[in-house]
């Protein structure tokens, strides 16, 4: 009997296989998609280093500094993760490696908020600084529209006590630049302002009518004492140059007075060139070629085309006369420090050897700073500004030359206090007077003592440095690092600090010394402290005011942001 056919066995239904594949293709999804916690971490710390970076550039942070982050996180963004069917463990540390990479990033934003924010900070103290130094000189010089620049000065400093973030210090330097280049301007504007009133008086003696002139320099003095922006200097400058010459033009009589007088300043200036040591033979040449076209001019046409070429070539030299004048004053200063502090040596007992009490001054002390300071100036009125502040090293030192014989006692006003107040015109603030040679601090407060400690200022090596100083910050408590390495006869480890008054951006401060027993003469010099810390206490500071921790929070809680520190 045949064999009875066996049935064939049916294909699987098409639903059944879709179902079997989206199966496989989860279960393969699920393999190589990594832990959901890892891929959750990733994209929180994703979010999160976005969100710093956007805070970031609110605050300021230029979005240069930013840039290679944001490059490495769109590297990091465009990865994807391993491959791998049934297993998903090198997913999850693709994506355990991706949020710490994340993390990663975000430690590095932050330490760019923070240096970017302390370089901000830094670069707004300079300004102010150099605001401050530019509003000194235009004091003891007497004219221009103090009372605006002063009120503007502490408007600024009022910002810097409230900034926080780059944006805020980058518009103190901005306000703080524009107003320091006015005063610069103030005081080149003034200068022509003199050589036309100076004009006026010759021609008056030579019995020739200047009422016009006269009354042309009242207005252009009056736009000058109104005069507060750059753009305002720069235009009066350009409208005296021209009422200048209108007024030659319509007296002929004037054109030899002038011509002359033109000479005479441009010889003046030529002589201080070459005493300065600047190569003058261009110049000479120059001038020997004006004074002899002046000699032959006959015609109005031509003394003044001699008196524009006089003009011409002073303008010419002016540049290398201020600058040359900047570089010689610091080495000006230096030299009459050492001549005196060598012949007014401090006799040490403790280490038997002598020192100079005046080391401020030196090319170690304030002489560094202005010699840094004239390695980024180019502008003449930037090197005019310098000249300002050397100028005014000057007088300090010669009232510390003169403070040092007076047997005033160190609590009570001194002379050479009062002439200070007077010629920087500081009667109407309040002002911590520091001594060198007394080692002392007085404070006054419009004009009246009110307190008096005795200090310790910087060692021969690391002057406190003299000068008439803003309050450039203000902390307590903090905590100052050692910027020596550990080693170096300067390292100190990091030290808790009270109250602490930045009186010179750098690092130099008016601050509290706990681990100091003794201050007042000869502790800026090796001596024993009597019961100090003998490896803080023995020597003086690293340029810092030293005062006791007592007196310290007395002179914290008594100063603000508009105290003004004068070191000599």
């Amino acid at each position: 009997m045949p064999a009875r056919p066996q049935p064939r066995a049916r294909p699987p239904a098409s639903g059944a296989l879709l179902l079997l594949s989206l199966m496989l293709l989860l279960l393969l999804m699920s393999a190589c998609g990594g832990d959901s916690q890892a891929r959750q971490q990733a994209s929180q710390s994703k979010d999160q280093l976005d969100r710093l970076l956007r805070y970031a550039l609110s605050i300021g942070v230029p979005a240069s500094l930013l840039q290679p982050i944001q490059k490495q996180e769109a590297i990091l963004n465009s990865s994807s993760p391993p491959f791998s069917p049934f297993d998903d463990r090198p997913a999850t540390a693709y994506y355990t490696r991706l949020s710490d990479q994340y993390k990663h990033l975000q430690e590095q934003t932050q330490q760019i908020i923070n240096s970017a924010t302390e370089q901000f900070q830094a670069r707004a103290q300079q300004d102010m600084q150099n605001f401050q130094d530019a509003l000194t000189a235009r004091r003891v010089d007497g004219f221009g529209n103090l009372s605006f620049f002063t009120q503007q000065y502490q408007q600024d400093q009022n910002l810097m006590a409230a900034a926080r973030y780059p944006r805020d210090y980058a518009a103190i330097s901005r306000d703080a630049q524009t107003h320091t280049q006015a005063l610069n301007l103030m005081k080149t504007t003034h200068d022509r302002l003199t050589a036309l009133q100076t004009t006026i008086k010759q021609l008056q003696s030579a019995r020739i009518d200047v009422t016009a002139m006269q009354a042309q320099y009242q207005d252009d003095l009056q736009s000058f004492n109104q005069a507060v922006k750059p753009a305002d200097f720069l235009h009066l400058q350009s409208l005296i140059n021209a009422q200048y010459e209108l007024a030659v033009v319509n007296s002929i009589q004037a054109v030899p007075y002038v011509g002359s007088a033109k000479l005479n300043a441009f010889k003046a200036q030529l002589d201080d060139l070459k005493k300065y040591g600047v190569d003058a033979s261009a110049y000479q040449q120059r001038y020997n070629a004006d004074k002899a076209a002046m000699e032959r001019a006959t015609t109005l046409e031509q003394y003044l085309a001699v008196s524009r070429q006089i003009d011409a070539d002073m303008a010419a030299m002016y540049p290398d006369l201020v600058r040359g004048q900047a570089y010689w004053l610091v080495n000006e200063i230096d030299r009459q420090a050492r001549a005196w502090g060598k012949a007014h040596l401090y006799h040490d007992k403790f280490d038997g050897n002598n020192y100079i009490l005046d080391a401020g001054y030196t090319l170690d002390g304030i002489g560094y700073w202005l010699n840094r300071e004239l390695s980024w100036t180019y502008t003449t009125e930037d090197y005019q500004a310098v000249v300002d502040e050397e100028q005014n090293e000057l007088f300090n030192l010669h009232m510390m030359e003169q403070n040092y014989n007076d047997p005033t006692p160190y609590n009570k006003v001194h002379q050479t206090d009062l002439q200070i107040l007077d010629h920087y015109r500081l009667r109407g603030s309040q002002v911590l007077m520091v001594s060198f040679t007394e080692q002392a601090m007085r404070i006054y407060d419009h004009g009246k003592l009110v307190n008096a400690f005795l200090v310790t200022t910087g060692r021969v090596e690391r002057p406190a440095l003299p000068g008439v100083w803003p309050t450039q910050n203000r902390e307590s408590p903090t905590q100052f690092k050692s910027s020596d390495p550990p080693g170096s006869p300067y390292y100190y480890p990091p030290t808790k600090i009270n109250y602490a008054i930045l009186y010179h951006w750098g690092g130099f401060f008016v601050h509290d010394a706990w681990w100091r027993v003794d201050f007042g003469p000869g502790t800026q010099f090796p001596h024993y402290d009597r019961g100090g810390d003998e490896s803080f206490a023995g020597n003086g500071s690293h340029g810092c005011v030293n005062v006791q921790e007592d007196q310290m929070a007395w002179l914290y809680g008594h100063t603000d942001w508009n105290t003004v520190i004068v070191i000599y």
